[in-house]
């Protein structure tokens, strides 16, 4: 499958289909991010206040897909982290681990 690359480009306040493209060096900002089922590639770019739309199936005992979300969650903490670092806590943003809802 060929990829639609973008590289070095800079993307603002716009809806933006991951799915069956390819970026590198690029800059997001204020973005929604929408991801469905196709392939994609992400290199070396930033993210600031954007917005991730998720649509992908998690098949059971498939543990590729697994790992491919844990890797775009993995992406986007260490974004937020880097936001939070550069800002110093300013402009809102902070990282917390989720609560747990099992029962005790």
């Amino acid at each position: 499958m060929f990829l639609t690359k973008f590289e070095g480009v800079t993307f603002q306040n716009q809806a933006v289909y991951i799915s069956g493209q390819a970026f590198v060096n690029c800059t997001f900002t204020g973005c929604t991010l929408i991801l469905r089922e196709a392939v994609y590639h992400m290199d070396k770019c930033t993210f600031e206040r954007c917005n991730w739309h998720i649509d992908r199936v998690l098949m059971w005992g498939n543990a590729e897909s697994i790992r491919e979300i844990k890797t775009l969650v993995i992406m986007i903490e260490q974004a937020l982290e880097q936001h939070i670092a550069s800002t110093g806590g300013e402009g809102g943003g902070t990282l917390t681990p989720p609560q747990s809802t099992a029962p005790a």
